[in-house]
């Protein structure tokens, strides 16, 4: 009788300490991907700290990025989305970064796409080398 009763008080506390875990993910990292010291709540917060535009502006964004670890390289899987009712040109092209925020690889080179009217594109990439630890997705218009 006494052990059902202390059960019964010490399950809802494991419970409840459970609950207030935050899934998987490491500190520092957001769907798998390297964030620092930010805050990101959501996949929005994620995706307009990881997103950079360069030169002529796009109305092409992304929606969604995730980053898992294949070995010691980090994979990125992005989704482009053109919401617009006419064909659009974009190049992207990604930025790596080493432990010290400088850049751990030479500049990419640019990457063109097209995406059609209402549709989705997903790019995926791998790091060139295990110094990459965060990255910058960087779009450009080609219009």
């Amino acid at each position: 009788m006494k052990h059902s009763w202390m059960i019964a008080v010490l399950l809802p506390v494991l419970f409840a300490a459970c609950a207030t875990q935050k899934g998987f993910e490491q500190p520092g990292m957001a769907f798998g991907c390297p964030i620092g010291e930010a805050k990101v709540g959501s996949m929005d917060d994620l995706v307009k700290l990881k997103t950079a535009m360069e030169g002529k502006r796009t109305t092409i964004m992304a929606t969604e990025m995730r980053c898992s670890k294949t070995g010691d390289l980090m994979k990125i899987d992005a989704n482009l989305n053109n919401d617009s009712s006419t064909v659009k040109r974009i190049a992207y092209k990604f930025r790596w970064i080493d432990r010290e925020g400088m850049r751990a690889a030479e500049e990419e080179s640019w990457k063109p796409v097209m995406l059609y009217e209402n549709s989705n594109l997903v790019i995926n990439t791998v790091s060139p080398s295990n110094k990459a630890v965060d990255f910058r997705l960087i779009l450009r218009s080609q219009e």
